[in-house]
């Protein structure tokens, strides 16, 4: 079926989900994993009037290389041969979703994975949508996993939140 899936992660909730994803995908195709992250510079294009740390960019570059570590990892322990690429292009200020489209075609990966809020209205219009572009640009599938919701049928006690924590 497929033979090589890539997954974009940044860290996040979805993209963690994601990544399981992924996982459990190339598990079941024994396929090839490839973990991407794309350094995001976008905070560049706006002007705070407070400056930017100039060694901001090291601190991103090992962000970026410990969540690939901690999700070949993941792969790893299940069993699925996975590679990473950590994509550092300060040029492409905020194009996310360009630079793991690139990627998509540079590696011939025959299905995407990537997380997904589900945001719509007004906040997918200011925030963007990385999903949605790779959704609509990709020549390949994309499979998109979206956050879970957040609902209880009770209120939960602290108590209650740490049991839930410690398993």
């Amino acid at each position: 079926m497929y033979h090589h899936v890539l997954v974009a992660v940044d860290g996040g909730a979805c993209a963690l989900r994601a990544l399981t994803e992924a996982i459990r995908l190339a598990a079941a195709c024994r396929a090839q994993l490839e973990v991407v992250h794309v350094i995001d510079y976008s905070f560049l294009q706006y002007d705070s009037g407070y400056g930017i740390r100039a060694d901001i960019t090291p601190e991103l570059l090992e962000y970026g290389k410990n969540l690939l570590r901690d999700a070949a990892g993941a792969a790893e322990q299940a069993g699925v041969k996975c590679t990473t690429t950590l994509i550092d292009n300060i040029i492409c200020l905020g194009d996310v979703a360009g630079q793991i489209l690139e990627q998509i075609n540079t590696s011939h990966a025959d299905v995407v994975v990537v997380g997904t809020h589900g945001r719509h209205g007004l906040k997918r219009v200011f925030l963007g949508s990385v999903a949605e572009s790779l959704a609509r640009a990709s020549a390949v599938p994309v499979l998109l996993v979206r956050e879970v919701p957040r609902t209880h049928t009770h209120e939960i006690s602290p108590g209650e939140a740490l049991a839930d924590a410690s398993r």
